[in-house]
C-alpha cells in the first residue's frame, strides 16, 4: 500500500506523523509538506522522502492579504494533485496545518481516501474543512469525538519510537551520568519547547537563586535555542548546594523525561502526550495567546486526571513556581499518586492505532 501523509510546520506536528509513518512497516510512505517547516529537516533525517509545496496561513490582522494567501492556496492544491498523481496513494493522512488543508482537497478530487488526524483537542481548521470528505478523523483527546462526529475514533496522539520502547530506568541512569546529576536527590524537569518560553525561563532562573542552598533537590532546565540567557551565579554545584544544569537543546527528549520527578513545560499536545507515556506529573503552563486556548484545555485534562496542576502564564513566578514544585517534590505520598495518574493518561500505542486507521482506509 502506498501513503502520503501531508502536514507539518513545528517539530511537535511533525514528530508524530514520523511515529505513525515507522508504525506503517511495509508500506511505501512519502510526505508533502513545506521548505519552512520542521518537516524539511526531520522528514528527511527519518529516511522517508518529502515532497514540496508552497503554501501559508491568512493574516487575521492584514485582512487584504487573503488574496494573495488564496491565490496561493490554489496553486498549493494543484501542485498536491499532481504529486498524488505521480504518486498514486492509496489513502492520503493530514495530520493538520497549512500543508494538509490543500493535499486534502487534492486528494477528494482525485477520489483518493482521507484519514486525517487531530493532534490538538480543538479541531483546527484544516480538519474542520475536511473531516466531511474523510473516511475516519482520528483525534489525540477522548473530548474531541464529539467534534470529530460520526466517523470519529480515538487513537491518542502517537510518540517517537524513542519513547515507545524506552527502558525508563536505563533513561533515567544514563540522564543522571550525561548531566551530572545525583540519583539521590529529586529532579525538576523545566522547558518550554525547542524554542523555550521566557516567562518559564525566568521563573526557572530565580528559582535557582531560591534554592541555591538545597541540598535535597535538582534542576534539569532546558532553555530553548532562542531563549538562553547567561547562567552567571545561578550554577550551584557545590556540595551542599543545589545542582542545576542549563542546556539549551536535549536530543533525547525521553531520558530528560526518565530523570523527572516532576516538569515545570507548556501543554502542547506533543508535550502532553510525552508525559502520559513517561509518567511524570507536571506544572502546566498553556501559552497565552491561543485563539482557541488549546493548551489550557490540554491541561485541564491532566489536572483533572490528577496528574497535573495548570498554572496561567500571568501567575508563573520563581515564587510561585518554589511553592507549587517545592511542596509536591517534598510530598512523596502525592507525588507518586501524580506519577501514576500521568501514566493512566499515555497511550504508548497511539501512532499503531492510527496506523490500523490508515490501513483500513486504504484497503
Amino acid at each position: 500500500m502506498r501513503v502520503v501523509i501531508a502536514g507539518g510546520g513545528t517539530a511537535g506536528h511533525v514528530n508524530p506523523a514520523i511515529a505513525v509513518a515507522q508504525a506503517l512497516e511495509g508500506h511505501e510512505v512519502s510526505f508533502i509538506g513545506t521548505a519552512a517547516g520542521a518537516e524539511a529537516s526531520l522528514v528527511p533525517s527519518a529516511g522517508f522522502p518529502l515532497e514540496k509545496i508552497e503554501v501559508s496561513g491568512f493574516d487575521r490582522s492584514r485582512p487584504l492579504s487573503i488574496f494573495p494567501t488564496a491565490v496561493r492556496a490554489l496553486n498549493a492544491v494543484r501542485a498536491a494533485r499532481s504529486i498524488l498523481k505521480r504518486r498514486a496513494p492509496d489513502v492520503v493522512l493530514g495530520v493538520g496545518g497549512y500543508v494538509s488543508l490543500p493535499a486534502c482537497l487534492a486528494a477528494r478530487s482525485r477520489r483518493i481516501p482521507i484519514v486525517i488526524h487531530e493532534q490538538n483537542i480543538v479541531l483546527g481548521l484544516a480538519n474542520r474543512v475536511c473531516r466531511r470528505s474523510a473516511a475516519a478523523v482520528a483525534v489525540s483527546f477522548e473530548a474531541t469525538l464529539e467534534q470529530a462526529g460520526p466517523k470519529g475514533v480515538f487513537t491518542g496522539n502517537p510518540v517517537t519510537k524513542a519513547f515507545v520502547a524506552a527502558d525508563l530506568p536505563g533513561e533515567r541512569r544514563a540522564a543522571h551520568a550525561r548531566y551530572s546529576l545525583d540519583p539521590a536527590r529529586r529532579t525538576l524537569l523545566v522547558f518550554g519547547g525547542s524554542q523555550g518560553a521566557r516567562r518559564i525561563n525566568e521563573a526557572a532562573f530565580g528559582l535557582a537563586a531560591l534554592w541555591k542552598d538545597r541540598s535535597d533537590l535538582q534542576v534539569l532546565h532546558i532553555t530553548g535555542r532562542s531563549r538562553g540567557a547567561p547562567l552567571g551565579a545561578h550554577a550551584g554545584t557545590g556540595t551542599g548546594a543545589l545542582i542545576y544544569r542549563q542546556v539549551e537543546f536535549v536530543d533525547r527528549m525521553v531520558g530528560a523525561y526518565a530523570v523527572a520527578d516532576l516538569a515545570v513545560c507548556r501543554g502542547g499536545a506533543t508535550t502532553v502526550a510525552e508525559l502520559g507515556v513517561t509518567g511524570v506529573p507536571a506544572l502546566i503552563v498553556p501559552y497565552p495567546y491561543h485563539r482557541d486556548r488549546q493548551q489550557e484545555l490540554h491541561g485541564r485534562v491532566l489536572e483533572d486526571a490528577g496528574a497535573a496542576i495548570v498554572v496561567r502564564d500571568a501567575d508563573v513566578t520563581p515564587e510561585s513556581i518554589d511553592r507549587l514544585a517545592g511542596s509536591l517534590l517534598s510530598d512523596s505520598e502525592r507525588l507518586a499518586e501524580m506519577q501514576v495518574a500521568a501514566a493512566k493518561t499515555g497511550v504508548p500505542d497511539a501512532a499503531a492505532r492510527l496506523a490500523q486507521v490508515v490501513e483500513e482506509a486504504g484497503s
